[in-house]
């Protein structure tokens, strides 16, 4: 086993390195709206590595972000699989909700993992997210992470039953896939991809581990992520009528106050409405703002805002 372990870290420090990278709404807000929408990211992020020969450690989705800790090996493999995964959730996500422009924020971000300590945290982490922002304790039977897929915790019906070569219905309409899965491929029933292996490398996680014991044991404790975290929960402040230029947050506010409709549901027309009103009641909004928030590109909003007339 220690010999497998200074393979590892031989691996982290020469060619291949492990990275952790993240992707989060605009100003925290919603990317995936319901379970829908959740399970074809998930199952994008495992399309997304098989075409681009990225090698996956553990992910985990929640509604405003996901993570996903890889192995790659050089930088142009990691620009190929940031490429196609955003090009794909973004695909989709204007084609489901009739929407514009880049889902979430601009910059898919990653950092590498020191040693291999730092990678076992990291894959903690990832479990433990739903737990850390409070919105699933159960974190080894959440639906969208690998966490129950390593030392064989998932039970039958969450690792598959069976191989499917077309997506449900629902989804088959949003997924753009032009060749079917691979043969030795599973699906659940309701359509979500089993991590595959030779993509999905819970041998790894099982050897930086050591034990299902000790696996579940360190998923027990706080990590030191945990502990470091700088996600803090948005405080958004009163708007006040002074002229000084107002915060994004207290954009995004105003919005969720003032429109019943969400944005993701407006057509062109509400949306340009909504957008008046924001910059009469804020004069200094900045149009890159907006563009973000709307899904509008930028060269179509500023000609809109030069040519449209709202309705009185």
């Amino acid at each position: 086993m220690n010999n497998e372990i200074k393979k590892l870290e031989q691996d982290a420090s020469d060619s291949r390195t492990y990275q952790h990278m993240y992707l989060r709404g605009n100003f925290q807000m919603d990317m995936f709206y319901d379970k829908v929408d959740l399970i074809n990211a998930w199952n994008r992020i495992w399309l997304s590595a098989r075409a681009t020969e990225v090698q996956i450690l553990s992910t985990v989705i929640l509604n405003n972000h996901f993570h996903i800790n890889a192995i790659i090996d050089t930088d142009e493999q990691r620009a190929d699989f940031k490429h196609h995964l955003r090009l794909s959730l973004t695909q989709y996500h204007n084609r489901r909700h009739n929407v514009h422009g880049t889902l979430g924020t601009r910059t898919l971000k990653q950092s590498l993992l020191k040693d291999m300590d730092d990678l076992k945290d990291c894959i903690c982490y990832h479990i433990r997210n739903t737990l850390h922002h409070n919105v699933y304790p159960d974190y080894l039977n959440y639906p969208f992470s690998t966490g129950r897929y390593v030392f064989n915790l998932a039970t039958k019906k969450q690792s598959g039953v069976y191989i499917q070569q077309t997506m449900p219905e629902e989804l088959g309409l949003y997924i753009p896939v032009r060749e079917e899965l691979p043969n030795d491929w599973m699906m659940t029933e309701e359509g979500m991809i089993v991590p595959p292996s030779g993509i999905f490398r819970s041998d790894i996680v099982e050897t930086l581990f050591n034990s299902r014991e000790e696996y579940l044991e360190r998923l027990s404790h706080q990590t030191i992520r945990e502990e470091t975290d700088k996600d803090e929960p948005t405080v958004i402040t009163h708007v006040s009528d002074s002229h000084k230029f107002q915060k994004d947050e207290i954009i995004v506010e105003f919005v969720k106050n003032n429109f019943q409709t969400d944005i993701p549901s407006m057509n062109d027309g509400q949306k340009m409405e909504a957008i008046f009103k924001i910059k009469k009641a804020f004069p200094k909004v900045s149009v890159k703002l907006l563009t973000r928030l709307f899904g509008i590109p930028y060269s179509t909003l500023n000609f809109r805002l030069k040519n449209w007339h709202p309705r009185v």
